[in-house]
């Protein structure tokens, strides 16, 4: 599937300038980023012919000065958070099964590994119905 690259340029006169790089002449302006979508697939399709979902958009918001670095900023401290969250499921998961492998109850496995009890059952019972 393509995809397509949209930028979304903040302007002062409280309009987002919308272009899409890879279709020359491809621009529009948004009131809001939740409208932009739309927008391009109308573009999309009067200028290429290409039917929306047949293809992908990567939105590229850019917006100026302090306060879009703090939001540049903000986007991935919160993008590695997920990112640990996954991690750390697998981690927690990697443990529950190691240490009731060595024997111990699903109480202790739980505690040792950082979880409440039900949270280890849940992840003993999904476990044991993807090996079967």
């Amino acid at each position: 599937m393509k995809t397509y690259t949209v930028r979304c340029e903040w302007d002062p006169s409280g309009w987002w300038v919308v272009t899409v790089p890879e279709v020359a002449g491809a621009i529009s302006q948004a009131h809001r980023l939740d409208q932009v979508p739309g927008d391009v697939a109308e573009i999309l399709e009067l200028m290429t012919g290409e039917k929306a979902g047949s293809y992908a958009l990567t939105i590229e918001p850019v917006y100026p000065g302090p306060a879009g670095v703090a939001a540049r900023e903000a986007a991935a401290l919160r993008a590695q958070v997920a990112e640990l969250s996954k991690e750390a499921a697998n981690a927690v998961r990697e443990a529950i099964i190691a240490l009731r492998g060595e024997g111990l109850t699903l109480r202790d496995s739980a505690a040792l590994a950082g979880v409440s009890y039900q949270r280890a059952q849940q992840i003993e019972r999904s476990t044991l119905q993807q090996a079967s």
